[in-house]
């Protein structure tokens, strides 16, 4: 009876956590999406996505057309259509939202860390968020990882992946602790607006061998004023069998708490992806945006896999969908 009840708590834990959320099928369009490392993503209406890499030639983003079940959510078909570019350096671009008033883009550079408009046609518009100076402590590889907008609430919101230096350390694998972060939100006037701070969970493995990897790597700003967070820890033992990575989806809802406040967090849902010697769904998931809604209201959530350009032939280039009901 014993072993029931924990077999049972571990298969709940490891998959949706409310009733209210579906989880899809992750897929791969290997004919239609060359590999990349896509590391952010952005609904710009229909089935038009835009989606970053992290290590483009030049700066700049790839349009994407993604066709999802209109009942059940699922993703159907992807394709590759376009590359647009400034032209100018690669600014290690992590992550995108779309902006309907203006029909443009904002940009972070995690290399720069700023946060650039651009046009559809991938130039920029002269016009960026106005970062307070304090994530100018971000750590290299810990900044701005995550970016959304949302219309309704005329809101930008973005944070660091990993605690800032001039707020503490960040975890490893040996030092166990959560991140701390600011989810930092912007007005359409570019200026900042309400902060708030966010503590990620700490790891889940209690080794200290190998590498170890946990962050904030998407937000997705629904139109009731809630957040959707994505928080996802990689683990690599030194043989790269036995890799995992464990992703978390809560939701937090500035709106109900006071600014300077560690806003309350509540899981939507977990899941893991890993490598073991029958399984290969490995994926790192960097992006996530809100889609279009469902023929029955649900909004629907894209998210969108780094596999560092299919990784010695390991990794894929995942597309995974999640439906509030």
């Amino acid at each position: 009876m014993r072993y029931s009840v924990a077999l049972l708590l571990l298969l709940c834990s490891l998959g949706a956590m409310s009733q209210d959320v579906v989880l899809n099928k992750q897929r791969h369009f290997p004919k239609t999406v060359p590999a990349g490392n896509y590391s952010g993503i952005t609904w710009i209406g229909g089935n038009r996505y835009a989606v970053v890499n992290d290590k483009s030639p030049t700066a700049g983003f790839y349009l994407m057309t993604i066709d999802t079940d209109s009942i059940t959510g699922e993703i159907l078909e992807a394709r590759t259509d376009t590359f647009l570019t400034s032209g100018q350096p690669n600014r290690d671009e992590e992550g995108i939202c779309y902006v309907p008033h203006s029909n443009t883009l904002f940009v972070t550079g995690e290399a720069d860390k700023s946060i650039i408009e651009y046009t559809l046609d991938g130039k920029p518009t002269g016009r960026r968020l106005a970062i307070p100076e304090i994530f100018q402590t971000a750590r290299n590889n810990g900044g701005f990882e995550a970016l959304t907008y949302n219309a309704a609430t005329h809101r930008f919101w973005t944070t660091s992946e990993n605690t800032l230096k001039a707020d503490g350390q960040k975890p490893n694998v040996e030092r166990k602790i959560a991140n701390r972060v600011r989810l930092q939100s912007f007005g359409d006037n570019l200026q900042p607006a309400e902060q708030y701070w966010y503590h990620s969970d700490s790891s889940l493995v209690k080794s200290t061998k190998g590498k170890d990897t946990y962050g904030v790597s998407g937000l997705a700003a629904l139109d009731d004023g809630r957040l959707v967070v994505l928080e996802r820890e990689i683990r690599k033992p030194s043989n790269a069998i036995g890799s995992f990575v464990h992703v978390k989806l809560y939701v937090v809802n500035p709106s109900q708490q006071q600014p300077g406040e560690v806003l309350h967090k509540h899981l939507l849902a977990e899941f893991r992806t890993r490598i073991n010697l029958v399984r290969r769904n490995f994926a790192n998931y960097e992006g996530l945006c809100a889609g279009p809604r469902l023929a029955d209201g649900s909004q629907l959530l894209l998210l969108v896999a780094d596999s560092q350009n299919q990784y010695r032939g390991f990794l894929r280039d995942w597309f995974k969908t999640v439906v509030l009901k």
